[in-house]
């Protein structure tokens, strides 16, 4: 059987989701309605898998696990439909992260634990698994953060594989092994994550014009698709035929946008996969999964007709 997209997650997680209302550190909380606390299989590849599954997007998942929080991925991913797993098993535990949701006073609090040391043996395993993987697909994502003990250039190496495979890549990640893989070979679809740092390429993003030449330079570097986010309601979109803002016209909580990025990126790789190569399109979708998204607390996408109805729900400036 082939899959649509091999979604790379090297530092997957455990994430415990709570929605807990005046949230203040220092205090004793209770959670007393089950609806309130959520415990699921995360890491910005897993999060992908899990909100295209529904989408009837097949996917294999890829990375390392450990121990017995890594037992309960495997176990939570495995009664999921559309997706499968193919993960090497290593030495220590998989890490744990929290966030806790406060919709009055509209935050998001996120601890996000390091993850376990990945020694030379299990990343030898991964990269001879990995080149047999690839053969059943023909879209490949890495996203996220990486372990400990692996080399700064391994996003590139999988990238670099993939590409010389024929394979449509993405990634949307942060850091130095972010900029490596910009740098020397870079994905068709590129997405930044800023919610820690927005400082990309050598450059501080304050004004749009600090967008727009980040943006253009990781064309001019091989993306033919970048998505940044621009503010909190807004994403620049930048193509080789031009540059785009796309901007919600209605304010969205921003305890609603957990999950709204993976949900961006969701919808991109959907459409490339379903639609075809229409870059500009892709990110359209990909605006309205993520305002979709928002109306759910979890991983989830509404429909595809509730995606495409969310079209309206954002308007799109042609920048230059």
């Amino acid at each position: 059987m082939e899959y649509d997209l091999l979604a790379l997650t090297l530092n997957p997680s455990l994430d415990r989701e709570f929605v807990i209302e005046n949230f203040d550190s220092g205090n004793l909380f209770r959670i007393n309605n089950p609806s309130n606390s959520d415990m699921e299989a995360g890491g910005k590849g897993i999060n992908v898998s899990l909100m295209i599954s529904d989408l009837g997007v097949s996917s294999i998942n890829m990375g390392f696990l450990g121990g017995f929080i890594g037992n309960v991925i495997q176990s939570k991913l495995s009664i999921v439909k559309n997706i499968t797993t193919n993960f090497i098993y290593c030495t220590e535990e998989t890490r744990e992260n929290i966030e806790i949701i406060d919709p009055l006073k509209n935050t998001i609090t996120e601890i996000n634990s390091m993850g376990p040391f990945i020694n030379e043996n299990d990343l030898a395993h991964f990269m001879k698994r990995y080149k047999s993987v690839i053969s059943l697909v023909d879209h490949v994502l890495v996203s996220g953060s990486i372990p400990p003990g692996l080399p700064i250039t391994i996003y590139s190496d999988l990238i670099s594989y993939a590409k010389k495979q024929g394979k449509t890549t993405y990634m949307e990640a942060n850091g130095p092994h972010f900029e490596e893989t910009i740098r020397n070979n870079c994905p068709m679809v590129v997405k930044p994550d800023l919610r820690k740092s927005t400082r990309i390429l050598g450059k501080n993003l304050e004004t749009i014009e600090d967008y727009l030449e980040v943006g253009e330079k990781i064309i001019d570097y091989g993306a033919r698709l970048v998505i940044m986010s621009y503010h909190v309601f807004g994403d620049m979109v930048f193509t080789k035929d031009g540059t785009w803002l796309f901007t919600a016209t209605k304010e969205i909580e921003r305890s609603h946008l957990f999950g709204a990025g993976d949900a961006f990126m969701s919808g991109i790789v959907t459409y490339l996969i379903k639609k075809g190569y229409d870059y500009l399109e892709a990110a359209k979708f990909g605006m309205a999964a993520a305002i979709s998204s928002t109306n759910y607390i979890g991983k989830i996408l509404g429909a595809e007709e509730e995606i495409e109805m969310c079209k309206s729900k954002f308007k799109v400036e042609k920048i230059r």
